[in-house]
């Protein structure tokens, strides 16, 4: 009898033991699920953002070429306006630095809605977007910084060019996410491949 109650109470512990893991398993397993959510969500949002930058990059460096005309990608960098779009050059159109400068410092239009005083070089393209992008909640444009232009915009209007010959206007784009984190996306003014850096840089960085 001994023996066969000791082998009892062998197997009650093992079956303690084995209920207790399962136990312990079910618990991290649901604490995991309630987590990954919380932990991923900001990252996947991040990469979401980036990711229409990438496309609309490729877009337009393909529609350049396609019909031979200048395209760009336009930003509203003011506190409450953090919006992006689409132009489209309605003749052929070489940089000028000064020009664009104060096309910027007068650009007070809204998207679609109001007809400039003067005939602009661009007019909005809505043809890879319908209306201005938004930034998700908590994102914001840290500077837009233009390579042709020798600008770095914290505010107001800031432009990217793409060109007929397939060429991408020399720029860099800071993001931050809600965390605080800065993050820097890099089109190849050659090749349009594009580069996103996760830490704030400036184009004279990246030339080093």
């Amino acid at each position: 009898m001994p023996p066969q109650l000791n082998r009892g109470a062998r197997q009650s512990e093992r079956g303690f033991s084995l209920m207790e893991m399962a136990i312990v398993l079910v618990i991290i397993g649901a604490v995991i699920a309630i987590a990954a959510p919380r932990l991923f969500d900001k990252k996947s949002e991040t990469r979401k953002v980036f990711r229409e930058f990438i496309l609309a990059g490729k877009d337009l460096r393909s529609k350049a070429k396609l019909y031979g005309t200048t395209y760009r990608l336009a930003f509203q960098l003011d506190a409450g306006q953090q919006n992006w779009w689409v132009e489209k050059s309605t003749r052929v159109t070489l940089i000028d630095k000064k020009k664009f400068e104060n096309e910027r410092n007068q650009s007070k239009e809204t998207f679609l809605k109001e007809e400039p005083k003067k005939p602009s070089d661009f007019q909005p393209d809505t043809t890879i977007f319908k209306k201005k992008q938004v930034l998700p909640k908590g994102y914001s444009f840290k500077h837009i910084e233009s390579g042709t232009q020798e600008v770095v915009l914290t505010e107001g209007v800031a432009y990217i060019h793409f060109f007929p010959q397939g060429l991408i206007e020399t720029s860099a784009i800071q993001i931050e996410e809600p965390k605080k984190n800065i993050w820097t996306l890099v089109y190849n003014p050659i090749t349009g491949h594009s580069d996103i850096i996760p830490e704030p840089k400036l184009l004279k960085d990246l030339a080093r």
